[in-house]
Protein backbone atom coordinates (compact mmCIF):
# COMPACT_ATOMS: atom_id res chain seq x y z
CA UNK A 1 0.00 0.00 0.00
CA UNK A 2 1.37 3.19 -1.11
CA UNK A 3 1.85 6.09 1.01
CA UNK A 4 -0.67 7.95 -0.83
CA UNK A 5 -2.98 5.08 -0.33
CA UNK A 6 -2.69 5.57 3.59
CA UNK A 7 -3.32 9.32 3.66
CA UNK A 8 -6.73 8.86 1.44
CA UNK A 9 -7.90 6.07 4.41
CA UNK A 10 -10.99 7.63 6.90
CA UNK A 11 -9.48 9.45 10.34
CA UNK A 12 -10.56 6.03 12.53
CA UNK A 13 -7.97 4.50 10.66
CA UNK A 14 -5.22 6.79 11.78
CA UNK A 15 -6.79 6.76 15.18
CA UNK A 16 -7.20 3.12 16.21
CA UNK A 17 -5.36 0.62 16.45
CA UNK A 18 -7.95 -1.97 16.13
CA UNK A 19 -8.33 -1.71 11.56
CA UNK A 20 -7.30 -3.82 9.23
CA UNK A 21 -5.25 -2.68 6.57
CA UNK A 22 -8.22 -1.17 4.63
CA UNK A 23 -8.92 1.13 7.12
CA UNK A 24 -12.73 -0.79 8.06
CA UNK A 25 -13.02 -1.58 11.80
CA UNK A 26 -13.63 -5.17 12.36
CA UNK A 27 -16.18 -6.58 14.65
CA UNK A 28 -15.62 -5.70 18.08
CA UNK A 29 -14.50 -8.64 20.52
CA UNK A 30 -16.54 -8.77 23.77
CA UNK A 31 -13.36 -7.40 25.48
CA UNK A 32 -13.18 -4.73 23.27
CA UNK A 33 -16.59 -3.78 23.87
CA UNK A 34 -15.67 -3.82 27.48
CA UNK A 35 -12.62 -2.07 27.30
CA UNK A 36 -14.37 0.89 25.17
CA UNK A 37 -17.48 1.53 27.70
CA UNK A 38 -15.15 1.06 30.36
CA UNK A 39 -12.64 4.27 29.41
CA UNK A 40 -16.15 5.76 28.24
CA UNK A 41 -17.74 5.46 32.03
CA UNK A 42 -13.73 6.27 33.25
CA UNK A 43 -14.06 9.44 31.72
CA UNK A 44 -16.97 10.66 31.37
CA UNK A 45 -16.89 13.63 33.90
CA UNK A 46 -19.96 15.75 33.62
CA UNK A 47 -21.28 14.05 30.60
CA UNK A 48 -20.66 11.12 29.46
CA UNK A 49 -22.17 11.65 26.24
CA UNK A 50 -19.26 13.75 24.69
CA UNK A 51 -16.65 10.86 24.99
CA UNK A 52 -18.65 8.38 24.10
CA UNK A 53 -19.29 9.91 20.25
CA UNK A 54 -15.49 10.74 20.10
CA UNK A 55 -14.24 6.84 20.94
CA UNK A 56 -17.07 5.17 19.02
CA UNK A 57 -16.72 7.77 16.08
CA UNK A 58 -13.53 9.29 15.69
CA UNK A 59 -11.74 6.95 17.37
CA UNK A 60 -12.86 3.37 17.45
CA UNK A 61 -14.76 4.32 13.83
CA UNK A 62 -17.08 1.82 15.02
CA UNK A 63 -20.25 4.22 13.98
CA UNK A 64 -20.19 7.34 11.73
CA UNK A 65 -21.07 11.11 12.56
CA UNK A 66 -24.52 10.15 11.20
CA UNK A 67 -25.28 7.16 12.13
CA UNK A 68 -23.98 8.45 15.76
CA UNK A 69 -26.71 11.08 15.36
CA UNK A 70 -29.46 8.92 13.89
CA UNK A 71 -28.78 6.13 16.91
CA UNK A 72 -29.18 9.15 19.92
CA UNK A 73 -32.72 9.49 19.13
CA UNK A 74 -33.27 6.13 19.65
CA UNK A 75 -31.61 6.51 22.92
CA UNK A 76 -33.13 9.14 24.32
CA UNK A 77 -36.79 7.41 23.62
CA UNK A 78 -36.07 4.94 25.21
CA UNK A 79 -36.51 3.85 28.89
CA UNK A 80 -33.13 4.99 31.15
CA UNK A 81 -29.37 6.60 30.55
CA UNK A 82 -28.29 7.58 26.67
CA UNK A 83 -25.20 6.26 26.55
CA UNK A 84 -26.21 2.95 28.68
CA UNK A 85 -29.06 2.73 25.47
CA UNK A 86 -26.36 3.03 23.14
CA UNK A 87 -24.20 0.47 24.61
CA UNK A 88 -26.93 -2.05 24.60
CA UNK A 89 -27.57 -1.18 21.26
CA UNK A 90 -23.91 -2.02 19.68
CA UNK A 91 -23.35 -4.65 22.03
CA UNK A 92 -26.17 -6.37 21.17
CA UNK A 93 -25.93 -5.30 17.40
CA UNK A 94 -21.98 -7.06 17.78
CA UNK A 95 -22.16 -9.97 20.18
CA UNK A 96 -26.12 -10.70 21.22
CA UNK A 97 -27.06 -10.51 24.40
CA UNK A 98 -23.70 -11.19 25.86
CA UNK A 99 -22.12 -8.29 24.03
CA UNK A 100 -24.92 -5.77 25.50
CA UNK A 101 -24.39 -7.16 29.38
CA UNK A 102 -20.49 -6.91 29.01
CA UNK A 103 -21.12 -3.50 27.26
CA UNK A 104 -23.26 -1.97 30.00
CA UNK A 105 -20.90 -3.48 32.83
CA UNK A 106 -17.96 -1.58 31.49
CA UNK A 107 -20.04 1.42 30.89
CA UNK A 108 -21.06 1.22 35.03
CA UNK A 109 -17.96 0.01 36.84
CA UNK A 110 -15.74 2.52 37.27
CA UNK A 111 -18.48 5.52 37.84
CA UNK A 112 -20.36 3.22 40.23
CA UNK A 113 -16.62 2.74 42.64
CA UNK A 114 -16.29 6.59 41.97
CA UNK A 115 -19.39 7.69 43.05
CA UNK A 116 -19.49 5.20 46.38
CA UNK A 117 -16.26 6.73 46.99
CA UNK A 118 -17.24 10.59 46.19
CA UNK A 119 -20.57 9.98 48.16
CA UNK A 120 -18.73 8.85 51.12
CA UNK A 121 -15.80 11.81 50.58
CA UNK A 122 -18.96 14.39 50.19
CA UNK A 123 -20.73 13.25 53.54
CA UNK A 124 -17.83 14.24 55.22
CA UNK A 125 -16.88 17.39 53.98
CA UNK A 126 -19.86 18.31 51.37
CA UNK A 127 -20.27 21.38 53.55
CA UNK A 128 -17.02 22.86 53.49
CA UNK A 129 -17.14 26.10 51.00
CA UNK A 130 -13.90 24.64 48.83
CA UNK A 131 -16.38 21.97 48.07
CA UNK A 132 -19.30 24.34 46.93
CA UNK A 133 -16.50 26.19 45.08
CA UNK A 134 -15.69 22.98 43.04
CA UNK A 135 -18.78 21.86 42.09
CA UNK A 136 -19.48 25.56 41.07
CA UNK A 137 -16.40 25.51 38.88
CA UNK A 138 -17.09 21.98 37.13
CA UNK A 139 -20.61 23.13 35.83
CA UNK A 140 -19.44 25.80 32.92
CA UNK A 141 -16.80 22.51 31.93
CA UNK A 142 -19.84 20.06 31.67
CA UNK A 143 -22.32 22.76 29.99
CA UNK A 144 -19.35 23.62 27.20
CA UNK A 145 -19.05 19.49 26.86
CA UNK A 146 -22.23 19.42 26.02
CA UNK A 147 -22.62 22.27 23.61
CA UNK A 148 -19.55 21.07 21.71
CA UNK A 149 -21.44 17.80 21.04
CA UNK A 150 -24.29 19.56 19.99
CA UNK A 151 -22.13 21.25 17.01
CA UNK A 152 -20.70 18.34 16.07
CA UNK A 153 -24.07 16.27 15.74
CA UNK A 154 -25.52 19.47 13.78
CA UNK A 155 -23.03 19.01 11.46
CA UNK A 156 -24.22 15.67 10.10
CA UNK A 157 -28.13 17.16 9.84
CA UNK A 158 -29.31 17.10 6.27
CA UNK A 159 -29.31 20.43 4.35
CA UNK A 160 -32.67 22.03 3.94
CA UNK A 161 -35.29 24.39 5.48
CA UNK A 162 -37.07 21.20 6.80
CA UNK A 163 -34.53 20.51 9.34
CA UNK A 164 -33.89 24.24 9.99
CA UNK A 165 -37.74 23.68 11.18
CA UNK A 166 -37.20 21.00 13.26
CA UNK A 167 -34.70 21.73 15.36
CA UNK A 168 -35.89 25.41 15.95
CA UNK A 169 -39.32 24.10 16.51
CA UNK A 170 -37.92 21.36 19.19
CA UNK A 171 -35.86 23.52 21.02
CA UNK A 172 -39.11 25.82 21.51
CA UNK A 173 -40.95 23.28 22.95
CA UNK A 174 -38.60 21.83 25.20
CA UNK A 175 -36.88 24.67 26.15
CA UNK A 176 -39.52 27.56 26.28
CA UNK A 177 -43.01 25.62 26.44
CA UNK A 178 -41.56 22.79 28.70
CA UNK A 179 -43.58 20.24 27.02
CA UNK A 180 -41.91 16.92 27.78
CA UNK A 181 -39.50 15.40 25.61
CA UNK A 182 -41.91 12.36 24.54
CA UNK A 183 -44.49 14.59 23.58
CA UNK A 184 -42.24 16.34 21.42
CA UNK A 185 -40.63 13.02 19.80
CA UNK A 186 -44.24 11.63 19.52
CA UNK A 187 -45.07 14.66 17.40
CA UNK A 188 -41.98 16.29 15.52
CA UNK A 189 -40.79 12.89 14.95
CA UNK A 190 -43.26 11.28 12.77
CA UNK A 191 -43.04 14.89 10.84
CA UNK A 192 -39.11 14.62 10.67
CA UNK A 193 -39.83 11.01 9.38
CA UNK A 194 -42.02 12.41 6.73
CA UNK A 195 -39.82 15.25 5.67
CA UNK A 196 -36.85 13.42 5.30
CA UNK A 197 -38.39 10.34 2.87
CA UNK A 198 -39.90 13.51 0.81
CA UNK A 199 -36.31 14.93 0.74
CA UNK A 200 -34.86 11.73 -0.21
CA UNK A 201 -37.57 11.17 -3.08
CA UNK A 202 -37.04 14.33 -4.65
CA UNK A 203 -33.09 13.67 -5.01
Amino acid sequence: MTAHTLNELPPAATVSSEVNTYGVPPTPTSFALFKAFFFIGLTGFGGVLPWARRMLVERLGWLTNREFAELLPLAQLLPGPNVANIATVLGRQYRGAKGAAIAVFGLYLAPTIITIGVGYAYARWGHAPVTAHLFAGLMPAATGLVIATVLKLVTSLPRGAASIVLVAATFIAIAIMKIPLLIVLAVLGPLGTIAMLRGARKE
